[in-house]
């Protein structure tokens, strides 16, 4: 930290992106640095804990036998209000080049750069480790306040649910068929873990209280539900990909060919990767969409420009995303041997750089194909309906004209230099 001190009083800092990712305040930060109280929010559902830990540190039971008790993650706080222009893209830069030299850095790790807590300054989220045990750091500048939270360990995932603000971490046992799922809330540089869901194959529990599984269910689709974001993973470690997330780029097209020649060093043999560019929020600058993961289930992850690129989300598994430019809305399509599904979401255009699920539906028709004598289910917006009615809202939402993003261009050296000179292809419609 005191190399970190010596960096930002040198000179003055500056910020690359727009006023939505930026702090400039010297306010007192007093008020921000209380790290002893609860943070909830309308609608939270009680306390919770950080999973394997308790207040004191102590080992809960991976069982669900002990009751967790609300938490507050213990983070190292620096004051940064006696430094002019603070600025999160300067600070941000300096503890990834510190986790660079760290012995926890290799070439799995990633970061993502995004604003959790609606506060207009992003976090820095950084992830390593394998699927099963990954670690997650958390860190965040609020008020000239700038906060490195304790790792959060053992993980398989860590998302982001945009409807909530929420983020959500979540542990499998497979050994012993337990799932924990942890709530957790940044507010005024605190964060705290403001819920948690437990399920066995004999137990369901909320906040470490027994819940019958209809409940376990309703509780657990009202808080995690909508668009929900993967954290940790948008970003590789090369000196390019950081400035593109940092706003240290002279246009969009020098940023979003940094974060292509990232998918271009880490993609596998077996991926099959592609990308389109259309611009969605009609702020006359395009948003880069690129199918991503294995060539037979391929999603969508869009990105976004604010000065920096920004990482808004990922969809489908088909490898495209429709847009339906005449309603702004954004159509998302999956049909697999078992079942057809899909949503309708909205882009906002007020610099939220966040989605709003709008529609959803599935059926399992397909399934009969397998089995004849199998109930057919017809779902609306999370609600069971008939073929009639679920027809009727698909053909209303669905079924429109839109241009069909993610695959357009394949993703080469030659491809991403042509970002550049304004020469890729243009998406076309369905």
């Amino acid at each position: 930290m005191k190399k970190l001190m010596a960096i930002l009083c040198v000179t003055a800092l500056l910020c690359g992106c727009s006023s939505k990712n930026k702090s400039s305040s010297n306010s007192d930060p007093a008020a921000s640095s209380d790290n002893s109280g609860a943070v909830t929010t309308e609608g939270d559902t009680g306390s919770g804990s950080q999973e394997g830990t308790t207040a004191n540190n102590a080992p809960t039971d991976p069982n669900l036998e002990n009751d967790p008790s609300e938490i507050i993650v213990n983070g190292e706080k620096t004051d940064m209000s006696s430094v002019a222009n603070v600025s999160w893209d300067k600070i941000y830069r300096s503890a990834l080049e510190d986790f660079k030299n760290s012995k926890d850095y290799s070439e799995d790790a990633r970061f993502s750069v995004y604003d959790v807590n609606d506060d207009k300054v992003p976090e820095l989220i950084i992830s390593y480790g394998g699927y099963g045990d990954k670690t997650f750091l958390v860190k965040t500048l609020s008020e000239s306040v700038y906060t490195e939270f304790e790792p959060i360990t053992g993980c398989d995932q860590l998302s982001y649910v945009m409807d909530r603000s929420l983020l959500t971490t979540v542990r499998y046992h497979d050994d012993i068929q337990v799932q924990n799922v942890q709530l957790y809330r940044i507010k005024s540089g605190v964060m705290a873990n403001v819920g948690s869901f437990q399920r066995s194959a004999t137990a369901a529990k909320e906040d470490g209280v027994p819940v019958t599984d209809e409940k376990y269910d309703e509780d657990y689709n009202h808080f995690i539900s909508g668009v929900i974001k993967s954290m940790g993973l948008d970003f590789g470690f090369d000196d390019a990909t950081i400035d593109a997330a940092l706003g240290n780029m002279e246009d969009w097209k020098k940023g979003y060919e940094a974060v292509l020649n990232d998918y271009l060093k880490y993609k596998k043999a077996n991926d099959d990767n592609h990308f389109s560019l259309y611009d969605i929020n009609g702020d006359e600058t395009p948003e880069l969409f690129v199918s991503g993961a294995y060539h037979y289930a391929p999603y969508v992850d869009i990105y976004s420009w604010n000065g920096c690129v920004v990482p808004v989300g990922s969809f489908g598994t088909d490898g495209t995303i429709g847009f339906a430019a005449d309603s702004k809305e954004l159509i998302s399509i999956v049909d697999n041997p078992s079942y057809t599904a899909g949503s309708v979401y909205s882009f906002d255009t007020e610099g939220n750089y966040k989605f709003s699920e709008l529609f959803n539906y599935g059926n399992t028709e397909n399934s009969k194909n397998q089995d004849p004598n199998v109930e057919v289910i017809y779902k609306v917006n999370g609600e069971l309906t008939d073929k009639s009615d679920y027809e009727k809202q698909v053909k209303e939402n669905v079924k429109k004209s839109y241009y069909v993003l993610g695959q357009d261009n394949d993703l080469t050296a030659d491809t991403i230099k042509s970002v550049g000179s304004g020469k890729y292809k243009q998406a076309s419609k369905n």
